[in-house]
């Protein structure tokens, strides 16, 4: 009876060392990772809007590494910090279409 205990000792003790060894730093090949990671997602653009997208990209690639979800990442973040600091002139009553919202905020952008 003991010799059956020694051996699941034994192997807990292994499987329990094989896991830390898959837990440890492995050197990665190619590009390192972003550090932040990002939950896929489908957005549905129209042509001109995914023609732009593309076009901004390119624009800011110029200067530095970006891909499109930082982008749109971006803009989400741009668009939530306005609303945030200044919702009441941005969105009230007057406001009840998307194109409504668009002029408001190039108009504020532009203000």
């Amino acid at each position: 009876m003991p010799e059956k205990n020694e051996r699941a000792a034994t192997f807990a003790r292994l499987y329990d060392l094989q896991e830390e060894l898959r837990k440890r730093e492995k050197p990665r090949l190619g590009r390192p990772p972003k550090r932040i990671k990002r939950k896929p997602t489908t957005v549905h653009l129209t042509a001109e809007e995914a023609q732009t997208l593309g076009e901004l990209q390119l624009s800011v690639k110029r200067h530095f590494s970006v891909n499109k979800s930082e982008l749109v990442g971006l803009a989400i973040e741009v668009l939530a910090s306005l609303i945030h600091e200044d919702g009441s002139t941005l969105l009230d009553e007057t406001v009840t279409d998307l194109e409504a919202f668009k002029r408001r905020v190039r108009d504020f952008i532009k203000s």
